[in-house]
């Protein structure tokens, strides 16, 4: 076996326990090793592209007076140089996507959002979403955590991704709500194709579609043009208490503590942001519990008979 092939069977972890310390021992692992330990210590210097293309011109300028380095060098060497070279490359190209990835800021709770290209996002209490920039020509992707109302404009595929599932258009509004086992599309105009629960569902204006504990449910909303919680009002049609409480801490930052009610019953109503007191009158009396203010903490309960 010629030492190129000792090199590469080396580089492969193909070697015997006794070929490899045979090899080991060698003057041209010597000079291996030495190279793999510089790499380790290797940082990216700032690089100046002006300054590079000079030196890159006058190299071609002067590239019939050039000698070859690399012809001086020997297999051994070549083969060690390209792969340290191999690894040091990716081990930057990976730095940079973590980096581009992690640049991505979530954008928070409660504001209105004009995507590049001109779309418009309405962010509810307690959500975020992002996106990428740099991107966003090829890719119309934004990522969603919690609920959001979307005015996609005309153009390519756009998609909204949450942990519980996909939503696909071209140009529409609609409006996505994705809660731990809560998710709910609900489509105001165009077409909404909706891939979750490994299921597409098709969605026209006015059409809502529910994934409640891995339960499907569609049905038809009355004619409006946007969600209520845009004009300041939660509203719920047979959703179970406990989501109708978490919402209520959401949009008015307090604590719910609730004694012997049944949060799994189901609730259809609604409640206003602008007024703590008539939200909870608006929960409590459609199902006969009552409720306590605590500084931020609420007091839920059973209606004494």
């Amino acid at each position: 076996m010629n030492n190129e092939d000792k090199i590469k069977r080396w580089l492969a972890g193909e070697l015997s326990e006794s070929e490899r310390n045979e090899f080991e021992s060698t003057e041209e692992f010597a000079k291996i090793d030495k190279l793999m330990k510089a790499v380790k210590t290797f940082k990216a210097p700032g690089y100046d592209v002006k300054g590079e293309y000079t030196k890159l011109s006058d190299n071609i300028l002067h590239s019939k007076k050039t000698i070859s380095l690399y012809s001086k060098i020997s297999p051994l060497l070549r083969i060690a140089a390209i792969f340290i070279v191999a690894l040091t490359i990716g081990y930057f190209s990976y730095t940079h996507i973590i980096s581009e990835a992690n640049n991505q800021e979530w954008i928070a709770e409660a504001s209105e959002v004009y995507l590049p290209d001109s779309s418009l996002v309405a962010i509810n209490s307690g959500s975020k979403i992002r996106f990428s920039d740099r991107k966003w020509d090829k890719t119309r992707n934004v990522e969603l955590d919690g609920q959001a109302f979307f005015k996609v404009k005309k153009g390519s595929q756009f998609n909204v991704i949450t942990e519980q599932g996909t939503v696909t258009v071209l140009g529409t509004e609609f409006d996505i709500k994705d809660w731990d086992d809560y998710y709910e599309v609900t489509c105001y105009s165009g077409l909404v194709k909706v891939l979750a629960n490994n299921n597409e569902v098709i969605l026209k204006p006015n059409m809502t579609y529910r994934l409640l504990h891995g339960e499907e449910d569609l049905y038809s909303i009355s004619n409006k043009a946007k969600p209520d919680w845009i004009d300041g009002e939660s509203s719920f049609k047979s959703v179970p208490l406990s989501y109708v409480f978490e919402e209520l801490e959401r949009q008015y930052g307090v604590g719910v503590e609730t004694r012997n009610v049944n949060i799994n019953q189901l609730f259809s109503g609604s409640f206003s942001h602008n007024n703590l007191e008539i939200a909870l009158k608006s929960i409590t009396i459609p199902v006969n519990l009552y409720y306590e203010i605590n500084d931020n903490k609420i007091v839920i309960g059973i209606e004494n008979k």
